[in-house]
């Protein structure tokens, strides 16, 4: 893993900026990493991930995986 940062952006924990007034509110959506990773680590083409995500943006989360 590369690591040293940090994925999505910071919405903030002042009370007004918590999702259900508890939680820290997700800013990235999980099929972007799962698609992110089957792309770069399995090779799935883009394509592909549009049929196994039906009715997302098509967006990838990139550099999860490092290719060699």
């Amino acid at each position: 893993m590369a690591g040293g940062r940090v994925g999505g952006t910071w919405p903030g924990l002042r009370q007004e900026q918590l999702f259900e007034n508890r939680d820290l509110a997700p800013t990235t959506d999980l099929r972007a990493v799962a698609a992110g990773v089957l792309r770069d680590h399995l090779g799935v083409p883009h394509g592909a991930l549009a049929r196994i995500f039906p009715g997302t943006t098509g967006e990838t989360m990139r550099g999860l995986v490092r290719v060699a």
